[in-house]
């Protein structure tokens, strides 16, 4: 393991050093766990096969009979064209 040094207000190691102590953990412990939270909160969220089979019933149910997805050509003009109207209304 490796030690790193962070510059703190003493009012803020305070701070730190009583919730840490109200959730029975050391100053470090409580420090790794709210640096484990916040990297877990910036990570994509990865789902699993059956949430993404059960996504796509989903979207194959709202589809009308008879419609079709659009080729990419189409796509990127809906995209070019709603981001145009986009601007033009603000």
């Amino acid at each position: 393991m490796i030690s790193i040094r962070v510059v703190v207000k003493q009012a803020e190691k305070m701070s730190y050093q009583a919730q840490a102590e109200r959730e029975g953990q050391s100053l470090e412990h409580w420090l790794r766990d709210a640096a484990d939270e916040k990297l877990a909160r910036a990570r994509p969220r990865r789902f699993t096969a059956e949430e993404l089979h059960e996504f796509e019933a989903a979207c194959d149910a709202r589809r009308l009979p008879g419609a079709r997805e659009p080729d990419w050509p189409e796509v990127k003009q809906m995209l070019a064209e709603s981001r145009f109207r986009r601007w033009e209304i603000e």
